[in-house]
């Protein structure tokens, strides 16, 4: 039914030929990111949708192909909503690339390779030089618990795995 979409598979013959074919074409996907960035509260949001979109299109192109790594429209809303529920608790005009570029940051990090997270990480850097650390955004309650979990477990605290499970 949708063959280019994982998990899924081609209708055998017997069925195509009951159903008329349809074509569809892809999204712009940086016009749906503008409309949603603006529809969140974010001022600069063509200017903003154009970067995310150049990232995103930078790490199909140049990361490594993994089954697990999606950049398509579901990822994508899902970084938008996340980046407007940051934009609204913190209401301040002139953070908002920096909201947007740690939200693409701590979204996608824990899905990469240790290979890829290089790339990724000078793309980002690339693509947002205002922006090329931002701060990470602190989860008390959750970070608390993970550390707790941890020492009942005995699991060793290393930063880099403990970035991946927050």
């Amino acid at each position: 039914m949708n063959p280019g979409y994982a998990g899924r598979q081609e209708l055998p013959e017997n069925l195509k030929v009951l159903f008329r074919g349809v074509t569809m074409m892809q999204p712009d996907r940086r016009i749906i990111m503008m409309v949603k960035l603006s529809s969140v509260g974010f001022t600069n949001s063509e200017n903003l949708s154009f970067k995310f979109n150049e990232l995103y299109k930078l790490c199909e192109e140049q990361l490594s192909a993994q089954r697990h790594y999606d950049f398509g429209l579901r990822n994508i809303l899902s970084v938008l909503r996340t980046a407007g529920n940051s934009k609204r608790q913190e209401r301040e005009e002139h953070k908002e690339e920096a909201i947007i570029s740690r939200t693409l940051r701590d979204m996608n990090l824990s899905k990469f390779v240790a290979q890829d997270i290089p790339l990724f990480m000078s793309l980002l850097k690339d693509i947002f030089p205002k922006n090329p650390n931002p701060p990470k955004k602190a989860y008390k309650e959750i970070e608390k618990s993970v550390r707790g979990i941890m020492k009942q477990r005995n699991i060793q605290d290393i930063p880099d795995w403990f970035i991946k499970i927050v």
